[in-house]
């Protein structure tokens, strides 16, 4: 129930718009300098500029699309189930449950959204067709949904991640010895959890896992292994040019994902558990930006931001993620830490593998569970 090429288009450039007339947010101006890399990007965001300097870009999008017809198929589809409801997850940006929130609302069927990652409500632009209700993530997504997107406080449901239940106390684990251990990795290690980012930092990683490996084989971190789990979308090849650096393990869940084809976004049980393991045997998280901030701090665990880059003649450029309104608070938790060289990693790593961050666990369950309300493990029941 998609699109169509020429859809797809429209909403493309309804998305730039989204974007332009939101650049107040740090966030937004950031996508657009992201866009404007090819020229007809750059002179379809100049004249949209243009425009919205007299007119509500917001509004102009979402007046085009009323106009554009609802898919048959799609309406076909609501036709024959007759639901009382559309529940759909949602990264808003995509559209990809456009036609169907479209063909809801013709035949005046409620929509219930839920933003499927912590950074939707900000960083991904508008809704072309609202929803009725969202369920989100915590407080905070609450408030970016009233701030940022109008609803009222009555129809936003916080529910929590119901992916993030495994985060519970009361949820089953394998122990880090087990987890460990059927890896052909000691539990004696000290593990440091790499986690991979999108294609804005994908240059940069390689050479950051690079420079690592030789402070573990010079013996500068100690009795430390670094484990890398690369971000859903990067490829089999690149993960594998990354194979046998020392020091290094690159995650056996995502290589076997890739080599059988499967998505690396999979919320399988099994799957599931594997981040929940993960996270248990690690001392904390590296990462440009990653939602797996949020999860290593709901088991208390301290992150290291990468706020570096290395062999680019722009080093610095690292440092836009920590403006992103979404953010900004999460940095200035006690345990997460921005490191603007690779020397403030490499003491941030020493020193969170000597323990030194514990002091600050309660505090990075207490911010991460009002991000992600899932701590008691009943996300899926609130949203029930």
């Amino acid at each position: 129930y998609l699109g169509g090429r020429v859809r797809d288009r429209l909403r493309a450039v309804s998305r730039t718009a989204s974007y332009i007339r939101r650049s107040a947010l740090s966030t937004c101006r950031h996508k657009l300098v992201v866009r404007t890399v090819s020229k007809r990007a750059a002179l379809e965001t100049r004249a949209l500029g243009a425009l919205g300097r007299v007119l509500d870009l917001e509004a102009l999008a979402r007046a085009v699309e009323s106009r554009i017809p609802v898919k048959a198929a799609a309406l076909a589809l609501i036709r024959r189930v007759k639901p009382d409801l559309v529940v759909t997850p949602t990264f808003i940006h995509d559209t990809q449950d456009i036609e169907i929130v479209k063909a809801a609302r013709r035949l005046a069927v409620p929509v219930a959204a839920f933003p499927a990652s912590w950074d939707t409500l900000t960083s991904k632009g508008f809704f072309l067709v609202p929803p009725d209700a969202l369920m989100v993530w915590g407080e905070d997504s609450l408030r970016h949904a009233v701030q940022y997107h109008g609803y009222s406080p009555d129809r936003v449901f916080v529910t929590g991640p119901p992916h993030f239940d495994i985060y519970a106390p009361t949820a089953s684990a394998e122990s880090r010895e087990g987890f460990l251990s059927r890896r052909g990795i000691s539990p004696d290690k000290r593990v440091v959890l790499f986690a991979g980012t999108t294609i804005t930092y994908w240059a940069d990683e390689p050479l950051q896992l690079r420079a690592l490996s030789r402070l573990v084989e010079r013996g500068a971190l100690g009795n430390c292994l670094i484990w890398y789990r690369p971000h859903p979308r990067r490829s089999y090849r690149d993960v594998t040019d990354l194979l046998g650096l020392p020091g290094v393990h690159v995650d056996d869940q995502i290589l076997r994902q890739k080599a059988e084809g499967r998505s690396s976004y999979s919320i399988e049980r099994e799957d599931l558990g594997h981040y929940r393991g993960l996270l248990d045997s690690c001392d904390g998280v590296v990462t440009a930006f990653s939602t797996m901030i949020i999860e290593a701090a709901l088991m208390g665990k301290p992150s290291l931001l990468v706020a570096f880059g290395l062999g680019d003649e722009t080093p610095e450029r690292l440092l836009q993620h920590s403006e992103y309104e979404h953010m900004r608070d999460v940095i200035s938790t006690p345990g997460i830490t921005l490191c603007r060289t690779l020397e403030e990693m490499q003491r941030g790593i020493q020193r969170m593998i000597r323990g030194e961050y514990a002091a600050f666990s309660e505090l990075l369950v207490k911010r991460a569970g009002e991000i992600a309300h899932c701590l008691d493990g009943k996300a899926r029941e609130r949203m029930v």
